[in-house]
């Protein structure tokens, strides 16, 4: 295991990467292999879909900042191409459109939801025709 982080590592200085990117690269590579080991799994110079995503749920869960757990995402996805490459994998199972926490545009954090009582007081209010306009609880509907 060490030695692939190692090649990645020095495939990363023969790429040009700043130092400190190639340090936050193989940081976030040995932080989630950490974690994958208490699942008992050992990592073996592959990935797989199922741990990327099982290790993106943990970080959320555990509140990391969304562009932390990007930036790990990221790192990981990094790693894959650099396995694809060198022929030690065969895909690329680490998408960053799929894999990356979405936020909406210009929000810096997590965006707040309704609760399920929320959304269903919203709906029984829109109801009443009296108080809210066709579009408006059109509009209601197409958001819920």
């Amino acid at each position: 295991m060490c030695k692939i982080i190692e090649d990645f590592k020095i495939s990363l200085i023969e790429d040009g990467k700043s130092p400190k990117t190639i340090e936050s690269y193989v940081g976030d590579i040995k932080a989630s292999i950490e974690f994958l080991s208490t699942k008992g799994v050992e990592f073996n110079g592959t990935l797989q879909r199922f741990y990327v995503a099982s290790y993106k749920n943990y970080l959320v869960e555990s509140n990391y900042e969304v562009a932390t757990i990007n930036k790990k995402i990221n790192s990981i996805h990094a790693l894959n191409r650099y396995l694809v490459d060198t022929d030690e994998m065969k895909e690329i199972v680490v998408e960053n459109s799929k894999d990356r926490v979405k936020i909406a545009y210009g929000s810096e954090k997590q965006v707040e939801v309704y609760s399920d009582k929320d959304v269903e007081r919203l709906v029984f209010y829109i109801q009443n025709e009296e108080k809210v306009s066709k579009r408006n609880k059109v509009i209601v509907l197409i958001l819920r």
